[in-house]
């Protein structure tokens, strides 16, 4: 089985769940997950997890997004994007860039966004969009999300190309709707690509049809390691001699490290390292770097997030 991390292009036509299939396919393993949901509709990287790297899946799915969206004014329809039928349509005027700037400005924060009808969101213990799609009157409802920035790309009134930053489960089709709706003529998502998931970014992708070619040759290069999963955050590298204290979840104290890397203020997620650099657990540090001169070898010093055991050393 190969443990790892995986990023792909997502071509357009095809759900997420079409990718995973066509990796399992690939790698000829059934352990393969990913890192956060993109539509049909949508391109762009999609962060696949494969083995252990599964047992990520939480940490991952809420890293922060980034997007490059067309967002086209005047019509809306009732999926928010293009997918869907188009149901109202407004003269949208002249607007001049500065009010449209105005208008991404006002949703720039946390607020609570409207969730698509045709949504995977349950609502009364059923998917929002079986009950769309059965002609049921689907009540508003909202989520909170965080939007750190827009960035205007390119302004061609009616359309308008923007780059996004946001937190995880923002829904960018959202966004042109409710924006259509600030302006007073409608909108929608007529195209979108994700760019980046935390520290990972599409230019580091492979498309499935290269990955196919390169597996079929005995070339694994493109899977990153475990290792990599977080490569902002801290690694501690533990002696081999209590790895196993470490998968049977003792106490993760002082005495267990050999070497480590992180100089932060505590509260920090990190990777524990075992031989040949494969994870054993993912934990949350509770010391800062001035006070671990003066911690004694039993003195705790985070507490286990998941155990990983990647090395599979329990097996």
């Amino acid at each position: 089985m190969v443990n790892g991390i995986l990023l792909l292009d997502k071509p357009i036509g095809i759900s997420s769940h079409d990718l995973v299939n066509m990796v399992r396919r690939v790698l000829k393993q059934k352990r393969v997950g990913h890192a956060g949901i993109l539509d049909p509709l949508a391109t762009g990287l999609m962060v696949m997890l494969l083995g252990k790297g599964t047992l990520f899946s939480p940490q991952l799915t809420g890293s922060d997004k980034r997007y490059s969206a067309v967002l086209s004014f005047g019509k809306s329809t009732n999926t928010f994007d293009s997918e869907g039928q188009f149901i109202e349509e407004k003269d949208p005027g002249k607007l001049d860039l500065s009010e449209f700037k105005r208008a991404c400005d006002s949703f720039i924060g946390n607020f609570k966004q409207l969730v698509p009808p045709f949504s995977a969101v349950k609502l009364n213990g059923k998917r929002m969009y079986k009950s769309a799609r059965d002609g049921e009157e689907v009540p508003a409802k909202y989520k909170e999300v965080n939007v750190y920035s827009i960035d205007i790309l390119t302004f061609d009134w009616p359309d308008v190309s923007v780059d996004i930053k946001c937190g995880a489960g923002t829904y960018v089709r959202s966004l042109a709707h409710e924006l259509g709706q600030k302006l007073g003529c409608g909108g929608y998502l007529k195209k979108l690509v994700r760019t980046g998931i935390g520290d990972f970014d599409l230019d580091d992708t492979i498309s499935i049809e290269k990955l196919e070619e390169a597996v079929g040759a005995g070339d694994l290069s493109a899977v990153k390691p475990l290792v990599d999963a977080f490569p902002d955050r801290p690694t501690i590298k533990i002696r081999s001699e209590y790895c196993k204290s470490i998968l049977e979840g003792k106490p993760f104290i002082k005495r267990y490290l050999e070497r480590t890397d992180y100089k932060g203020p505590g509260g920090c997620l990190s990777l524990l390292l075992g031989p040949e650099e494969k994870v054993l657990a993912v934990v949350t540090l509770n010391y800062n770097w001035g006070s671990y001169n003066r911690l004694e070898g039993r003195d705790v010093l985070g507490k286990y997030v998941r155990i990983i055991d990647e090395g599979h050393i329990r097996n």
